[in-house]
């Protein structure tokens, strides 16, 4: 961690919702620890991760609705510990905003060790106490990015947001919120579609498949992502309509026969359905490939 980086924005792996395609992320780099302040519009699926060798304590600044990160459902103020052995999904359906400290497993050995029993388990910053120090921190070096070369200024930066760490986790037990039956059936699911979804999935079949009513399922999933499984199921397959048209040859493939192999079987539904979440006719993602090999060429 010898640097700051540059703000930037990245997209995300599948679009849930209109005009939230993509997000921002502030990054302030420490000696020892690693600052990031990401921006959503919401309804996305993405993955996010712990940086190697470094534990994250990530807290949510602003929520609008609804987001669930891994298996732990966020609200305002939450503070949840995620580690680098993997990366989780976070759904959000409305603004998101949250920072997150990633701080050396080595530098911080002790409070590292206490921490990582802990994954995806949460605390609550009630009195936006680690909130007010973070973002006092980002406001400071975007008025004054020369202070990050005050080797005192960064230490004393430093100090304080770990110093605020350990006391919030010295008065609270970390522990994961409760979830119904429901709910830990779908995230189940979001886990299960996420790595491998086909047309053959419907409601009803997953329904029948865990053993519960289509209404436990609605209401599952309008708690933890805001979106009925219908509309997350339809939405994550027309993300896969839309890669597959943006990747095909306009003049061998038909949009007809790429639809259908997600199990769009009525066109007008499809095309509005399409033209809704990404702002454009699915005839002209098909034909953007082409335009843009005019173009190079």
């Amino acid at each position: 961690m010898k640097k700051s980086s540059l703000n930037w924005v990245y997209e995300a792996t599948y679009k849930l919702l209109p005009n939230a395609f993509e997000g921002s992320n502030s990054v302030i780099l420490l000696p020892h620890i690693q600052l990031s302040y990401a921006a959503r519009n919401g309804g996305i699926l993405y993955e996010v991760a712990s940086p190697k060798g470094t534990l994250s304590v990530g807290v949510v600044e602003k929520l609008e609705d609804k987001a669930c990160f891994g298996h732990t459902k966020l609200k305002e103020g939450r503070v949840v510990v995620f580690d680098d052995k993997k990366p989780y999904s976070l759904v959000t359906n409305g603004t998101f905003k949250a920072a997150v400290v990633s701080f050396s497993k080595k530098a911080y050995r002790e409070l590292g060790k206490a921490l990582s029993k802990h994954n995806l388990e949460a605390v609550e910053d009630s009195d936006k106490r680690l909130q007010y120090v973070l973002e006092t921190i980002l406001q400071n070096v975007q008025k004054d990015p020369s202070i990050l070369d005050d080797e005192t200024k960064v230490a004393a930066m430093e100090e304080e947001v770990m110093q605020t760490l350990a006391s919030l986790f010295e008065a609270q037990t970390p522990a994961l919120p409760k979830l119904t039956k429901g709910e830990k059936i779908a995230l189940q699911i979001r886990d299960r579609i996420y790595k491998r979804l086909s047309k053959k999935v419907t409601i009803a079949s997953l329904a029948e498949e865990y053993d519960v009513s289509e209404q436990t399922l609605q209401n599952a999933f309008k708690s933890l992502f805001g979106f009925t499984p219908n509309k997350f199921l339809r939405n994550l397959k027309l993300n896969h309509v839309r890669k597959a048209l943006i990747e095909a040859d306009p003049e061998e493939n038909a949009i007809v026969h790429i639809a259908k192999r997600w199990g769009f079987t009525h066109m007008g539904h499809f095309s509005r359905y399409f033209t809704d979440l990404f702002g454009e006719n699915p005839s002209v993602t098909l034909k953007r490939k082409a335009c843009n090999e005019e173009v190079s060429a």
